[in-house]
């Protein structure tokens, strides 16, 4: 008989941590479980929930987001909105993701009192780190949810993305399973294409140096970003950076978000193209197209905590990385020579990597090929996946 699990996750359909949850949750639909992933609506539309997305073992349910943007009272109404899931018989197992967030946080409390089994996933650090960026109040609850939240669900385990989290975990919860269980890259999806076909799709010049960033969430890593940028256009007056994805602009993010890019508009003189939101089912077309892909990452808690879902997609593509990493994604670029790494204290540093990177564009290098074999290997959500059905198996 199938088992049935039930996701929480606060954002989004199709953001951040829900490409966690889905993902996982396809794959372990495949090894035969049942699977319900409950998140925000992506569009404003409907006040009710609703099937946004169903197949073999998996299914996407959606609360509304009342209102644009990310309004408090929107989280607040689809935590009561969960509840009846997480009190719900039909499931043997919660898994609340990010639940810092009471939409998440609220409803596994919520499912002790159903007798169920419940594990909570920490994937980002949000005390001392993203709650910084929201109102105080929102800062001091997220910090509440995140510390209590394992104990007030009765929890049978803590997952984890990285190091870092499992160490915070088991110095609070030392009597408690913690489980790393890395974020993975879907070689299905993504896959190398062509770059001159790639260009011709997008409209890109052929002879155009371009270097791609892509995500939604950056802190002191978009300063990093443009910094070194604006000494790679010192020496490489042509050179486009295509930034892919809606930059977060939720709490004070947006401030920063504003101030950091009036800082060096002067400096960049159109040499940046803010791509948007992009299709996923387009994504393979903009990784391909650029001669290097860069993440950068700051030192801090934040990003030594997390294991940016895009690497991944960077990975999957088999193009060149360039990162100033930290934490996880440092480790697994130094690990499997899958990338080129910089430190994030020194952007001239950086500005050069991602010059070499430029350079390497043109060959079929180690970086590439190395890069495609570990998505397809360890980091493939397959094998993430195994890793999480072993624990299920164990908790159920």
């Amino acid at each position: 008989m199938k088992k049935r699990v039930l996701f929480l996750n606060h954002n989004f359909e199709g953001e951040g941590t829900w490409l966690r949850c889905f993902h996982l949750g396809r794959q372990l639909a495949r090894k035969g479980y049942a699977i319900d992933i409950v998140c925000g609506r992506r569009g404003t539309r409907g006040i009710s929930a609703r099937v946004s997305h169903a197949e073999e073992g998996l299914r996407v349910i959606t609360l509304p987001r009342f209102g644009e943007g990310a309004p408090y009272i929107g989280y607040a109404l689809r935590a009561l909105m969960s509840i009846p899931y997480a009190l719900s018989r039909r499931y043997d197992l919660v898994h609340a993701f990010a639940v810092a967030i009471p939409s998440t946080a609220v409803p596994a409390i919520s499912a002790r009192f159903a007798a169920k089994k419940v594990l909570v996933d920490w994937d980002d650090a949000w005390e001392g780190g993203l709650a910084q960026f929201a109102h105080p109040a929102a800062a001091r609850v997220a910090g509440f949810f995140e510390r209590k939240t394992p104990a007030l669900a009765g929890a049978a385990g803590i997952t984890v993305v990285s190091d870092f989290l499992a160490e915070r975990a088991r110095e609070l919860y030392p009597s408690l399973p913690v489980h790393k269980i890395m974020n993975g890259a879907d070689t299905a999806a993504i896959h190398p294409v062509e770059k001159a076909a790639a260009r011709r799709e997008l409209g890109i010049p052929l002879d155009e140096p371009v270097l791609l960033s892509m995500g939604r969430t950056y802190t002191g890593s978009l300063e990093l970003l443009l910094d070194a940028f604006v000494k790679v256009m010192e020496k490489r007056p042509t050179a486009k950076l295509y930034m892919v994805g809606e930059i977060c602009t939720y709490g004070y993010l947006n401030d920063y978000v504003r101030r950091t890019r009036a800082k060096f508009a002067d400096r960049i003189n159109g040499n940046i193209v803010y791509a948007g939101h992009v299709p996923y089912e387009r994504l393979k077309y903009h990784l391909s197209a650029a001669d290097a892909l860069v993440l950068p990452m700051e030192d801090c808690a934040h990003e030594t905590s997390r294991f940016p879902i895009r690497f991944g997609d960077y990975l999957a593509s088999g193009n060149i990385i360039v990162s100033n990493a930290v934490g996880e994604i440092k480790t697994l670029m130094d690990g499997y020579r899958a990338g080129i790494t910089s430190s994030p204290a020194d952007t001239d540093e950086f500005a050069e990597k991602m010059m070499a990177g430029l350079d390497l564009a043109s060959s079929q290098n180690g970086y590439k090929t190395r890069a495609r074999e570990l998505a397809a290997g360890d980091l493939s959500w397959t094998a993430v996946a195994d890793t999480l059905d072993a624990v299920y198996r164990d908790c159920l």
